[in-house]
């Protein structure tokens, strides 16, 4: 006959036969994901210190120095600079107009 003690043990050794698997999968995803995501900001990053970023549409290198006007609700500065952050406010721009056709260009990687 079984005890209760011996019972206790069994179903403490299946939960840890079914977590321990659980546990490191997590910790898996959690290392694969953040080195995607440090990857996709570094590449990001260069592409923004490069100085020009090409427009999806019709090709036109665009540059990200300039001058620049904040579309941010009550500030509307026109400013001087990069155009990633805005020199009054300090907002970030999510992107920036193509000036050949007008299009949209992404200064933040898409999720």
């Amino acid at each position: 006959m079984t005890t209760m003690a011996d019972g206790k043990k069994a179903f403490g050794s299946l939960v840890l036969v079914v977590t321990l698997p659980l546990y490191a999968a997590y910790g898996a995803w959690i290392v694969v994901t953040s080195v995607f995501r440090f990857v996709r900001w570094s590449v990001w990053t260069v592409r923004l210190i490069e100085g020009e970023l090409r427009c999806p549409a019709c090709g036109l290198d665009n540059s990200l120095h300039g001058r620049w006007e904040c579309h941010a609700p009550g500030c509307g500065a026109v400013y001087l600079g990069a155009a990633d952050c805005c020199a009054r406010c300090h907002s970030t721009a999510s992107y920036i107009p193509c000036v050949g056709c007008g299009a949209s260009i992404s200064l933040r990687p898409s999720r």
